[in-house]
């Protein structure tokens, strides 16, 4: 369904037309491969059968592999794609738990629903003891709250942690598998599962395990060098470049620990009001800013050129997840700090305004409903679509000087 429900293409009606097409498919292959079958599945923890590993696995690469390289030629933006956070402990523990329980019963969540599908009483007593679970933790949560919130390293990926490129990471990934492979297809593995004819590698397993290595090895390749003027070009032609304001404000106020911010406008202009988080920052200073690899840069300046320009420049770096405020810090204070909803609001502006409104509380802006369409500054006060071209240079003076009054509004609050 990525990036057709996040962008809105499929619509609510055609997300659940499409999640429960996409579901009744994914039973069918999982009943199909034998993996409705308690035995089976138990036989993974024993050794004696690793169809569970080669299917996960299997999928797990192709999957990697095709949303690395999609995304790479720009037919699949992985920005849009939603990375739940980490909690060490408590996701230590529910996965300490998780495979327990897979290993009692023989059977996961996912296979449950299939075994039962298939009218297997075990699949139907193991989803019942899902919706016992689920009872039991919602009722004791609050006993637990302290230790399921600890330990939290925000929306980090395993590159972010140990500061590799991701391309690097999906070729060490890809080999790791492909190695893992070769392994359980050797004789001694092949007779515990059934007899020396169980496994026998074709010519077509051959040639998926040479697409494969060759993707991600490449994919490593792709990654350690830096970017080329042609990856840049697609990366400005379909807006992956830049990231809302809205956007910024829920990164900062998820406490992402991989986000760097830097204010590319003077320092007198950073004195007087800045994205919280933000550093000050020169051209000079970032080509030599010792960023670790994986981290999330926004950059912005007052109307976004000299962010553009940074922009390139760290991308030449090689650093892949870098993003600017296309209308710099006046996007901020419209859309964050002082939104504003005008009388005729449309449903999809009155839908915005609720989330803003939410934003400007959380960083001590006050947001303003109901005024005259006239009075929602236009320019970089866009609140709507980007329009794609930079405003005029008198929509620009006016947007300064609303600048000015809005930042002089929140300094006397003490914000």
């Amino acid at each position: 369904m990525m990036p057709l429900s996040e962008t809105g293409v499929l619509g609510a009606t055609g997300g659940l037309i499409a999640a429960l097409a996409l579901g009744f498919a994914f039973g069918w292959c999982l009943e199909r491969g034998g993996l409705g079958s308690a035995r089976k599945l138990a036989g993974q923890f024993y050794l004696t059968d690793l169809t569970v590993f080669k299917v996960l696995f299997s999928a797990l690469v192709t999957a990697m592999l095709g949303a690395f390289w999609l995304d790479r030629f720009g037919l699949l933006d992985l920005g849009l794609v939603y990375l739940p956070e980490t909690f060490v402990a408590p996701q230590a523990i529910g996965g300490a738990l998780f495979g327990a329980g897979f290993l009692v019963a023989g059977l996961c969540p996912g296979t449950s629903c299939v075994a039962a599908a298939a009218g297997r009483a075990d699949g139907l007593a193991v989803i019942g003891g899902m919706l016992l679970g689920v009872l039991l933790f919602n009722t004791g949560y609050s006993q637990i709250a302290g230790l399921y919130n600890s330990t939290a390293m925000g929306a980090v990926t395993i590159d972010d942690v140990i500061g590799v490129p991701h391309g690097v990471m999906v070729g060490v990934v890809t080999a790791a598998a492909l190695g893992a492979f070769a392994i359980v297809s050797r004789p001694f593995i092949r007779g515990r599962e059934g007899g020396a004819g169980a496994q026998i590698v074709t010519p077509r397993h051959r040639g998926a395990v040479a697409v494969a290595a060759a993707l991600g090895l490449a994919a490593a390749v792709a990654d350690l060098k830096p970017a080329d003027a042609v990856s840049l070009a697609v990366e400005i032609e379909t807006e992956r470049d830049h990231i809302s304001a809205p956007d910024l404000a829920s990164l900062i106020m998820s406490g992402d620990p991989a986000l760097r911010i830097f204010d590319l406008r003077s320092p007198a202009d950073f004195a007087r009001m800045h994205v919280p988080g933000a550093r000050q920052a020169t051209l000079e200073m970032l080509s030599r800013e010792p960023l670790r690899r994986g981290v999330t840069i926004v950059l912005y300046s007052e109307g976004g050129a000299h962010a553009a320009q940074a922009w390139v420049l760290l991308r030449m770096r090689g650093h892949r997840r870098v993003f600017f405020l296309r209308e710099g810090m006046f996007e901020w204070l419209a859309r964050v700090m002082e939104p504003r909803l005008p009388i005729d609001a449309t449903a999809v502006e009155r839908a915005d305004f609720a989330r803003a409104v939410e934003m400007s509380r959380f960083f001590g802006g006050v947001a303003h409903e109901g005024v005259p369409r006239a009075e929602v500054p236009s320019g970089y006060w866009n609140t709507g679509a980007d329009s794609g071209s930079p405003p005029s240079s008198s929509a620009a003076a006016s947007s300064r000087q609303s600048a000015n009054r809005i930042i002089a509004g929140i300094r006397r609050r003490g914000c």
